[in-house]
């Protein structure tokens, strides 16, 4: 997490900074991992015994981003004694929803104009652009409605369901988290991780109220809020956090970065998960501590760079429409050209269009969220923008 500056009125724009940045980094893993899907096993297996693995660890990113929502979104509730529910509902929605809706009509009509050829030999392809557009299935996904095929437009929407999930209750989880003790926090965070499989056990089979892999994808909302309380008690502890961090050698902290990007590469679980019969949901949590402890000075030099911080500003766009770019050029450049050749295609036309969308329809949501939220004296007053709380991969 950022470091601590000394004089207060500086603390709150290198935070936000440095978090801006983090999320971009996180969106171009997620970026990366997606286009490795395409590539060689026999490439892929040899890359992810080599520390490079964390530049396709998406799924790492997705707690990653998790953390960062707890986190960020803690931050206004340091300053007040009690919340206003509606105005944060309000920015969250135009934050996450309103840019979500326009990515979904983008791959919508890239899914209709770029039917697949499939079935591929590729199994992660057919999950997606894989069967008919249909009323029902647009529904489902603009309401969020039932279990419904989340991979069918984007690959990488599944993530928002949750974050709105949570969002709706994350005031309350806040406002909790900076009222009780930090020792029963982590306790809760821990409950409602290891409470989302037996809860998905007794909506299917006890209750019947259908598959288990439908209740799963609903209880698994338990699990991932657990990431955004620690995010929210990581907030809370901020300055300790830096003080502790600070009093470190420079032996110990070299040893605690490595420690942590050891934990949060960890992937290789599969061997673990089948000797105990584990979800293997629960090794997110050896990720979640390997961000939490990933706090080095070169981290933080990387992390204020403009070019980082650039993509960073950008993080949402890039990752709502890098999907719909992938299943397009699958489409259309597959199996036509080299995939080394497919690569550079793919960051650049992704790069441009998150661009786009971003200054035509994530940059006007904010703002739209900010007026409907804010009097017109605060706004002449040129505040900064809030930041997204970042979507998972």
């Amino acid at each position: 997490m950022p470091e601590e500056i000394d004089a207060r009125h500086q603390v709150e724009p290198r935070r936000f900074y440095e978090l801006d940045s983090l999320r971009g980094v996180a969106a171009l893993t997620v970026v990366l991992h997606h286009f490795s899907r395409l590539c060689p096993p026999g490439f892929i297996h040899l890359l992810i015994r080599t520390p490079l693995r964390l530049l396709i660890a998406g799924h790492q990113a997705v707690i990653l981003f998790f953390l960062l929502s707890g986190f960020v979104l803690t931050l206004p509730y340091k300053k007040k004694t009690g919340f206003n529910y509606s105005p944060f509902l309000v920015k969250r929605v135009c934050r996450i929803y309103l840019p979500y809706l326009g990515a979904l009509t983008f791959a919508i009509l890239c899914d209709l104009s770029f039917p697949g050829h499939g079935p591929y030999d590729n199994f992660w392809i057919n999950y997606t652009w894989s069967e008919p557009v249909t009323t029902h299935l647009v529904i489902q996904h603009i309401l969020f409605l039932g279990s419904y095929d989340w991979r069918q437009f984007n690959t990488a929407f599944w993530s928002l369901v949750y974050e709105m999930r949570i969002s709706l209750v994350f005031p309350f989880i806040a406002v909790a988290v900076l009222r009780l003790r930090t020792i029963w926090l982590i306790v809760c965070a821990v409950a409602l991780s290891l409470a989302f499989f037996p809860a998905a056990l007794l909506l299917s089979n006890v209750l019947h109220l259908g598959s288990l892999d439908a209740a799963i994808n609903t209880t698994r909302t338990l699990h991932y809020a657990a990431f955004f309380i620690i995010g929210s008690v990581l907030e809370k502890h901020l300055h300790a956090i830096n003080r502790w961090y600070a009093g470190l050698k420079p032996a110990q902290a070299a040893a605690l970065a490595l420690i942590s990007l050891a934990l949060y590469g960890f992937s290789d679980a599969s061997s673990v998960i089948q000797h105990f019969s584990l979800p293997e949901d629960l090794f997110d949590w050896p990720v979640a501590a390997g961000a939490v402890m990933l706090n080095s000075r070169p981290s933080r030099v990387f992390l204020t760079s403009r070019t980082i911080h650039y993509l960073g500003k950008r993080s949402y766009s890039v990752y709502l429409i890098h999907g719909t770019v992938i299943f397009t050029l699958i489409h259309t450049l597959m199996g036509r050209v080299r995939l080394g050749v497919l690569f550079p295609i793919y960051l650049a036309i992704t790069l441009i269009l998150s661009e786009i969308f971003y200054r035509l329809v994530e940059h006007p949501s904010m703002l739209l969220g900010r007026r409907l939220t804010t009097t017109r004296s605060a706004l002449s007053q040129n505040a900064p923008l809030p930041i997204a709380s970042g979507p998972p991969a």
